[in-house]
């Protein structure tokens, strides 16, 4: 990373009350979408998780127990984010 190079971390839920299925719909389509690419999967009984790389940013797609389905996105642009982020809501 360069040093005046800024970067920041969104976090923005997707649906509290999400499940399993849910997520497993939203990452299916994710993974449809043109510029992300699957890079890692952690799997287990609390949290799953997978990672992908949009646009060169890192953005990972969360499921939990206690959270629901959540997005979170580390990357400069913010606004690539939440358009990301409405597009998702929207396959509920």
């Amino acid at each position: 990373m360069d040093t005046f190079e800024y970067r920041n971390t969104t976090e923005m839920v997707i649906n509290e009350s999400g499940t399993l299925q849910e997520f497993y719909r939203i990452a299916n389509a994710l993974g449809k979408t043109r510029h992300v690419q699957l890079m890692s999967k952690e799997d287990d009984p609390i949290m799953v998780e997978w990672h992908y790389k949009y646009r060169g940013d890192a953005l990972s797609l969360q499921y939990s127990i206690f959270n629901g389905v959540t997005l979170v996105y580390n990357g400069k642009d913010k606004k690539t984010a939440d358009k990301l982020a409405v597009r998702l809501r929207e396959i509920q």
